[in-house]
């Protein structure tokens, strides 16, 4: 079946791949943009541990769509994405940073003697939630 493929198929089948994983990506980064909510939404320590451990076990997914989506990217159209994920490459550093700054805000938020406090590890989440999430935009836009 693959030898009767031609060149133009085999580009809008990977061009239908990476256009689903950037959308599931994208829908994956609402999560991440929830991550505001943790600061303003409540002040009860018992739901805002909820809402953590909800939006915590869904940021390594996010994580692992974007990898999955670079990766995709860069097996089926080598030179864009050499030109674009190039252009932008401070933008993707920065973008890593925040993905950092927030597995590290989901770790260590309850643990015990944290010398940050609770407190600090759920503004860095705030952070994350709102820089991540633009920066992720700019980065996008940059395709364009």
């Amino acid at each position: 079946m693959l030898g009767s493929l031609d060149w133009s198929t085999l580009q809008q089948l990977w061009w239908f791949i990476v256009s689903l994983v950037g959308s599931l990506f994208v829908f994956l980064t609402f999560v991440q943009g929830g991550q505001t909510l943790v600061l303003t939404l409540t002040s009860d320590e018992d739901e805002k541990t909820l809402i953590v451990n909800s939006l915590g076990r869904k940021w390594e997914l996010t994580f692992t769509t974007l990898v999955l989506f670079g990766g995709a990217f860069y097996a089926s159209f080598p030179l864009f994405y050499a030109s674009s994920f190039g252009g932008a490459y401070w933008v993707w550093i920065a973008i890593l940073f925040t993905f950092i700054v927030q597995a590290v805000s989901y770790e260590y938020r309850r643990k015990p003697n944290n010398f940050l406090g609770q407190r600090t590890y759920e503004v860095f989440m705030f952070i994350n939630g709102v820089v991540g999430v633009l920066l992720i935009g700019a980065a996008v836009g940059t395709f364009f």
